[in-house]
C-alpha cells in the first residue's frame, strides 16, 4: 500500500520537477557509429552499415520480430535519435518501433515494455509489446504529425521519461503525452530498437544520444515486480479477473489500430486454428464488384445467396443529404447467386467466381431473404422493402415491388436485417439501436413506428406488420432450431450472447423506456465473450466439436476479437445453462472479421469474413482511411472425415415424401428448406 501511496505521489509531482530534472545530468552518445559495444543483439541480422545501426532486409521478408537492446538499462531519462523504416509495403508490412523501460523475455528474442511506434499508420502511438499487448496512447495531433513525417525517411525522436510520465516528439512535434496509472508497469529497462515481422523491411537508426535524469522514488522496477515473467503476469489482460476482457475490447485502440497489412485469401487461410477433424475452405473471396459480403442465405434450389455493401457506411444521422441521394440514386452493390452445382463440387484454390447477378444498383441492402425457388428475393434498400422478382427465368430480377416503405437510414450498421421464414406464414426481421422507422404500405397513411432496437414480423404480401420484442441492443444473430425454437443475440455483450427469444418478451438495452409495466425482464446467462459486436450464431451438428452431453452446440461470431467463440447450451428447466467451450476458430490475421454465419444445406459452416482493419461503426470515422472498401471473403467449415456433410439438394425437384422424411432431421438448415418448399408446394398429400 505505502509503494502504491508513493507512487501516486510521483504522478502528482512529475509535471512540476521536470524543468530541474532536465537539467541534472548531460548527454552522451550510446551508439559509436563503428561498433555495436552496448547492445545486445542477434549477430548476423543486426550490424553497421554506413555509420549507422542496420537491421532488416531489402531481399527477404522478415520473418519475426527482432529487437537491439542496450546492454544498460535506464529509468528516466531523455533520448533522442533518428530513425528511418523503409520497404516496398506491397512485400508486407514495413514498421519499427522503439522499445523504451523494455527487457528481454526468458527464453527467447522477444522484448516486454512500452514500444514508440514508427511507421505507416503507427507515428504518434505507443504500444504495450508483449505485454498489456495494446496501443495505450495515441497521438495528440495525428494531422500535426502526418504534416511532418517521413513515412519511409528519415524521422528524429524525442522520448522524455520521467516517472510515470512519457512524451515523445517526432521532428519537432509534440506527439504523445502519456502517464500510467498502474502501479504494477516497471518504470525502468533497455531501450531497444525493432524490426517488425512482415514485408522486406530495413530499418536503420543513427545519432542516438541519451540525457539521464534523476530517479524517481520507490517508483516499481522490472527486479522489484518479481522480474519479467511475474511483472508480466501482473498486467496481462489474460490473467485478470473475467470482466478484463469486456474492458479491453471496448478500447476502440485496440481492435482498430492493428498492426500488418492486409493478405490475400490465400494467405490468410493458412492463418486460421481449428479443432482437429475440421477443416476450413474458401469459397468466394472478393474481385472485380465483388466482395464486402454481409450475409449467406440459400434457397430451395439449394443455390448460395450473398450481397455486397461497398457503399457502406453513410449515415443519414450525420449527412441526411448524402444518404437520401444515395438511395435515389444507383449504388454500387448486388444481390449475387451462386449455383448449387458448384458448392457440391471440389471449390478450386481461389473460391467461386463468375455469379450471378440477381440485382443491382443497389446501396448497402443490409437484409435479403431469397423466396421460394429462388425467382424473387426481399431487399431493403434505403426506406424500401423491395420484393426482387425474375419474371423470364433467367437468373436476374426484372421486377421491383416496394412491399413496405419507411425504414429509418440513421445508422447504416443497424438497419432492417436478420430477415427470416419462420413458421406460420410469417417473415421476421431486425433494427437497430439507433435506427427509427415509421413502416406505412407504399400509397398509405397508417404508420407503424418501428423505434430502435426489436425484433418484427410480417406476412409475405407486407400485411399485419407488428413489433415482436422490446430490444435487445443489435439482433446480428438468429438461429431456429428443428423444433422451431428460436435464438437470438445481443451484440453488446451485456450477458446475452445467446438467449430464447420470445415474442413480446422485453430484452434489457437501449429499450427501457419502451417497456411495458407487464414486461418481466429477461434473465441474462452472464456468458460474456469479451467483444462488442457479436455478429452471428450458427449451430454445429457434426464433428468432434459438437458436445455430447448437450442438447446443442452454438457458435458465435465475433469480429471485435477476430474468433469464432462456441458455447454448449442444456436445458435447465423453463431455461438454457450456457457454458463456454474453447473457441471454435481462430485467426494469426487479425484482419479477420467474422459478420455473419449460417448452417448450410450440407451440415457445413459457412462464415462472411468482413476483413478489414477497422471493423467500429461508431468508435472510428465513416471516412477513416483505414477502413477497407473492397475485401471481404466466405470461407466454409466442415469435418475432415466428410461425417454429416451432406450433397446439397435442389429440393423443388423432391417428391412430397423425401421431403417430409428430411423434417425432423439434421442438418437443421435442410429441415427448414424442406418445410419451405412443403408449404409453397401445397400438396394434397400432406392433407
Amino acid at each position: 500500500m505505502k509503494s502504491q501511496i508513493l507512487f501516486a505521489l510521483a504522478v502528482f509531482f512529475t509535471t512540476g520537477l521536470a524543468v530541474f530534472s532536465q537539467e541534472s545530468s548531460k548527454s552522451v552518445s550510446i551508439f559509436d557509429g563503428k561498433t555495436l559495444s552496448g547492445w545486445d543483439f542477434e549477430p548476423g541480422f543486426w550490424r553497421v552499415e554506413n555509420g549507422v545501426i542496420t537491421g532488416g532486409s531489402t531481399t527477404e521478408k522478415i520473418k519475426g520480430n527482432h529487437f537491439i537492446s542496450t546492454k544498460k538499462s535506464y529509468q528516466n531519462f531523455d533520448l533522442k535519435l533518428k530513425i528511418r523504416c523503409s520497404g516496398d509495403p506491397k512485400t508486407g508490412m514495413i514498421n519499427s518501433g522503439i522499445q523504451i523501460r523494455s527487457v528481454r523475455v526468458p527464453g527467447g528474442h522477444h522484448m516486454s515494455g512500452y514500444q514508440v511506434d514508427c511507421g505507416k499508420g503507427w507515428f504518434g502511438k505507443i504500444y504495450d509489446e508483449f505485454r498489456r499487448n495494446k496501443v495505450i496512447a495515441g497521438p495528440i495531433d495525428a494531422a500535426a504529425i502526418d504534416k511532418v513525417v517521413d513515412v519511409y525517411g528519415w524521422n528524429e525522436y524525442r522520448i522524455l521519461a520521467e516517472g510515470p510520465r512519457i512524451q515523445v516528439w517526432i521532428n519537432g512535434v509534440h506527439a504523445i503525452d502519456y502517464t500510467e496509472k498502474d502501479p504494477n508497469v516497471a518504470l525502468d529497462g533497455q531501450i531497444a530498437p525493432q524490426v517488425h515481422s512482415g514485408g522486406m523491411c530495413l530499418v536503420e537508426v543513427k545519432d542516438v544520444t541519451i540525457k539521464e535524469l534523476p530517479a524517481t522514488a520507490n517508483a516499481p522496477t522490472w527486479q522489484s515486480l518479481g522480474g519479467a515473467v511475474k511483472a508480466i503476469k501482473q498486467v496481462a489482460p489474460a490473467k485478470k479477473h473475467k470482466a478484463a476482457p469486456k474492458k479491453t475490447a471496448k478500447n476502440p485502440a485496440l481492435y482498430n489500430s492493428l498492426k500488418g497489412e492486409a493478405k490475400t485469401a490465400a494467405e490468410q487461410q493458412k492463418l486460421f486454428h481449428l479443432p482437429k477433424g475440421y477443416e476450413i475452405e474458401l469459397v468466394v473471396q472478393e474481385s472485380a464488384g465483388v466482395g464486402k459480403f454481409i450475409s449467406v442465405y440459400f434457397d430451395q434450389r439449394g443455390r448460395m445467396w450473398t450481397q455486397t455493401a461497398f457503399e457502406y457506411p453513410v449515415d443519414a444521422n450525420e449527412n441526411p443529404a448524402v444518404a437520401e441521394a444515395l438511395y435515389q440514386g444507383k449504388g454500387k452493390d448486388k444481390v449475387l447467386v451462386y449455383p448449387r452445382e458448384a458448392l457440391n463440387q471440389a471449390l478450386p484454390p481461389g473460391g467461386l467466381s463468375k455469379p450471378v447477378v440477381f440485382a443491382d444498383g443497389l446501396a448497402i441492402p443490409l437484409g435479403i431473404l431469397p423466396w421460394g425457388n429462388g425467382d424473387t428475393c426481399y431487399t431493403l434498400h434505403g426506406h424500401d422493402l423491395l420484393l426482387l422478382k425474375d419474371s423470364d427465368g433467367d437468373g436476374k430480377s426484372d421486377q421491383r415491388e416496394v412491399i413496405l416503405t419507411g425504414f429509418g437510414i440513421q445508422d447504416s450498421h443497424l438497419f432492417p436485417h436478420q430477415f427470416t421464414r419462420a413458421p406460420g406464414g410469417w417473415m421476421w426481421m431486425a433494427q437497430g439501436l439507433f435506427n427509427n422507422s415509421e413502416v406505412r404500405r407504399p400509397g398509405g397513411e397508417q404508420t407503424i413506428p418501428f423505434p430502435k432496437c426489436s425484433m418484427a414480423r410480417m406476412r409475405f404480401d407486407g400485411s399485419e406488420f407488428e413489433i415482436t420484442s422490446t430490444g435487445p441492443n443489435n439482433i446480428w444473430g438468429l438461429v431456429m432450431t428443428g423444433e422451431g425454437e428460436t435464438f437470438i443475440q445481443e451484440a453488446n455483450d451485456y450477458g446475452y450472447s445467446v438467449m430464447e427469444f420470445h415474442d413480446y418478451a422485453y430484452y434489457p438495452g437501449g429499450m427501457k423506456a419502451f417497456r411495458k409495466s407487464y414486461q418481466p425482464e429477461f434473465p441474462p446467462n452472464n456468458l460474456r465473450m469479451g467483444g462488442t459486436g457479436l455478429s452471428g450464431l450458427a449451430l454445429v451438428e457434426n464433428g468432434p466439436g459438437v458436445k455430447s452431453d448437450a442438447e446443442l452446440t452454438m457458435l458465435v461470431a465475433n469480429p471485435i476479437t477476430s474468433k469464432i467463440n462456441a458455447v454448449a447450451m442444456k436445458r435447465d428447466g423453463s431455461y438454457w445453462k450456457v457454458d463456454q467451450l474453447p473457441d471454435f476458430v481462430t485467426c494469426d490475421d487479425p484482419f479477420f472479421r467474422p459478420v455473419g454465419m449460417t448452417q448450410g444445406p450440407d451440415g457445413c459452416i459457412y462464415i462472411v469474413d468482413w476483413y478489414n482493419k477497422i471493423i467500429s461503426h461508431n468508435e472510428v470515422p465513416r471516412n477513416h482511411p483505414d477502413r477497407d472498401k473492397t475485401r471481404g471473403r466466405i470461407w466454409r467449415i466442415k469435418p475432415t472425415d466428410k461425417q454429416g456433410i451432406h450433397k446439397i439438394a435442389d429440393l423443388t425437384t423432391l417428391p412430397t415424401e423425401d421431403l417430409l422424411a428430411m423434417l425432423g432431421t439434421v442438418p437443421t438448415a435442410r429441415a427448414h428448406l424442406a418445410w419451405q418448399t412443403l408449404v409453397d408446394r401445397q400438396d394434397d398429400k400432406m392433407g
